[in-house]
């Protein structure tokens, strides 16, 4: 079984391999504003445009960073011109985040590469039967609780 384990975890691999490297090319696809952000900016962009009331904390719970990432993410956004920061009447103290129009572009142009992705690869899972796609489910969903449940344990003990 060690070996059948081995050779989930390589192919794992190769697929989140795979699938970061298709992420980038289907920039291209997208038009050349998308080719101007990392994944993670791209990403962060995304969160900023779903999240009400989008802060740092907010937005470093969201991608699993920590805050003084994603204020460096947030500082090469804003100065690419793709966020600005705001205060709410509320709390004048927080600060926080949205999109400019330059932002929302690569939001929307994102977005309809995901969808575009997500279409292509839902015709592939049609050739499985239901009992095959909930085993798989089953699997990959214990895996990212054990991934989620590490990434937690590395960050309680960066504190």
């Amino acid at each position: 079984m060690s070996n059948m384990q081995d050779n989930i975890l390589n192919k794992l691999f190769i697929l989140f391999e795979t699938s970061n490297q298709l992420d980038l090319l289907y920039k291209d696809e997208f038009g050349d504003i998308l080719k101007k952000y990392t994944y993670t900016e791209m990403h962060c962009i995304d969160c900023i445009g779903k999240i009400h009331n989008p802060n740092v904390t907010k937005i470093a719970h969201h991608l699993n960073l920590t805050k003084a990432g994603v204020s460096k993410i947030i500082k090469k956004l804003a100065d690419k011109k793709a966020v600005e920061d705001y205060k709410s009447p509320d709390n004048r103290k927080e600060t926080y985040y949205k999109l400019t129009e330059i932002g929302r572009e690569v939001y929307d142009k994102h977005l309809n590469m995901h969808k575009n992705w997500y279409e292509k690869d839902k015709s592939f899972f049609k050739q499985f039967g239901k009992n095959e796609l909930e085993v798989t489910f089953d699997v990959l969903d214990k895996y990212a609780v054990l991934l989620q449940k590490r990434l937690e344990d590395i960050k309680e003990n960066l504190r």
